[in-house]
C-alpha cells in the first residue's frame, strides 16, 4: 500500500471511525484500525465487535492493499502534525511508514486478514426519515438508558416502529424517557421492535446532524440495524431480550396538571440541589394554596428551600425525587411551559411540554 493524503481528510476519516474502537482490549487486533486502498476509494473500518463504523473516500493510490494498525496512536500522530500538510502512507511487511515534510512515524501493523469484518448482513426492513426527527429521537431519551445494569435489555434503547410513528423508550428503572415521531405518510417497512446497546446509541447519535432535513434510512434485521450517511456507515448488533411494558409505566391519568415556567423551575432545581444528598440526590416538593416549595437538606444538617408560585389548588401535598433526575427531563424539554402531572406522593409524576406531548418522562417519587 502507498499513497499519498493531505493529514486534514485523514484526521476526518479516523474521527468517523474511531468511536467504535476499543482504547484497550484483550484482542489486541481490536485496538486496530482496518484501513484498504483499491484503485478507486480508500476505506476506514473500527469495531468493538457490538458496533461497527465504516468511511470510504474516492482516493488516487500507487499501490493497492490492506493492513490493521493502532488506531489511538495514528488519531495522535495525525492530531500533532501541521494542519494543510500531506502524508505520504506506505507499508512494508509488517510496518506501517507515516512521512510528512520533517516528519517518520513507524507503527507496527496486524493482518487486514484478521480484522473481523461484519458479514453481509439481509436486512428485512427499511425506515426512511428526516435526519434531524431521528437526531431528536435519540437525543431525548439516551440520557436515561441503563449502564452495566443486570438487567441488561435495559441498558440500551428501545426502537418501536409501527406504520407511520416511531417511538424510542428508555429507562433505568427508576425513571423512563418516551419520545415519538408520527409520519405525514406511511413510512416503508413493517413493524418491529429492537433494543439498540448503549454505545450504538451514543455513537448514532453523534454521527447524525441535528439540522439537516434529508431523508436517511434505518435498515433493520432480526440481530442487527444499520444507518449510512454519504460515505459513512454505521452497523451494531442488537440486545437479543424483551423490553418491560413501558406503556405500564406511563401513568394513564392525573389528579393536578401544575403548569410551571421551565427556565425558572429548572434554576430553583439546581440552586436547591447544591446542598442535597451528593449520594441520593433527594429534594422534596411541598405543595399547598398556590405555592410549590423546594426543600433539600444533607448529613451534614445543612438546608436549601425555595418557593415558586404554581397552579395549585387542594391540600397539602408533598412528594420526593431525586433533583438530578427532574434536571436532566427538563434539560430536554424544549417548550418554554411545562407540566408537571401528580397524583399522591406514591405515584410517578409525569413531566411533559405543555404544547407538544410527542416527548414525555416518567420520574419515580422516593421517601426522604
Amino acid at each position: 500500500m502507498k499513497l499519498t493524503i493531505s493529514r486534514d481528510t485523514l484526521l476526518e476519516q479516523l474521527n468517523h471511525v474511531v468511536g467504535a474502537i476499543e482504547k484497550k482490549h484483550t484482542k489486541k487486533i481490536l485496538e486496530n484500525l482496518y484501513i484498504s486502498v483499491d484503485e478507486k476509494e480508500m476505506t476506514f473500518i473500527g469495531t468493538d465487535l457490538e458496533i461497527e463504523l465504516s468511511s470510504k473516500i474516492e482516493i488516487s493510490a500507487d499501490i493497492v492493499g490492506s493492513i490493521t494498525t493502532s488506531a489511538k496512536k495514528m488519531l495522535d500522530i495525525c492530531k500533532a502534525l501541521p494542519s494543510e500538510c500531506f502524508i505520504l502512507l506506505e507499508t512494508d511487511e509488517n510496518r506501517l511508514y507515516l512521512k510528512g515534510v520533517r516528519s517518520r512515524f513507524e507503527l507496527t501493523t496486524l493482518p487486514s486478514e484478521d480484522y473481523p469484518l461484519l458479514d453481509d448482513i439481509e436486512f428485512s426492513n427499511e425506515i426512511t426519515m428526516p435526519e434531524k426527527s431521528l437526531k431528536e429521537l435519540f437525543d431525548n431519551t439516551a440520557f436515561s438508558m441503563a449502564n452495566q445494569d443486570v438487567r441488561y435489555y435495559l441498558n440500551g434503547l428501545y426502537l418501536d416502529i409501527s406504520e407511520n410513528t416511531i417511538k424510542t423508550v428508555t429507562t433505568d428503572g427508576h425513571r423512563l424517557a418516551l419520545s415519538e415521531y408520527v409520519s405525514d405518510t406511511t413510512m416503508s417497512g413493517s413493524d418491529s421492535s429492537i433494543i439498540i446497546p448503549r454505545k450504538g446509541v451514543l455513537e448514532l447519535s453523534r454521527l447524525l446532524d441535528g439540522t439537516s432535513e434529508l431523508p436517511i434510512t434505518l435498515y433493520v434485521s432480526d440481530n442487527h440495524i444499520r444507518v449510512k450517511k454519504g460515505n459513512i456507515r454505521f452497523t451494531s448488533k442488537l440486545i437479543d431480550g424483551k423490553y418491560p411494558d413501558y406503556q405500564a409505566a406511563i401513568p394513564a391519568s392525573s389528579v393536578y396538571h401544575i403548569e410551571l415556567d421551565r427556565l425558572v423551575f429548572r434554576d430553583t432545581l439546581a440552586r436547591v440541589a447544591i446542598l442535597s444528598n451528593e449520594k441520593f440526590r433527594g429534594i422534596r416538593l411541598r405543595f399547598l394554596d398556590g405555592i410549590m416549595t423546594l426543600h433539600s437538606t444533607n448529613p451534614e444538617k445543612e438546608m436549601a428551600e425555595e418557593e415558586m408560585d404554581v397552579n395549585y389548588t387542594g391540600e397539602l401535598l408533598e412528594i420526593g425525587f431525586n433533583v438530578s433526575y427532574l434536571l436532566d427531563a427538563v434539560n430536554h424539554i424544549a417548550s418554554e411551559t411545562i407540566v408537571l402531572h401528580i397524583s399522591n406522593p406514591d405515584s410517578s409524576a409525569l413531566l411533559a411540554a405543555l404544547d407538544d406531548d410527542s416527548t414525555k418522562y416518567v420520574v419515580m417519587p422516593i421517601r426522604l
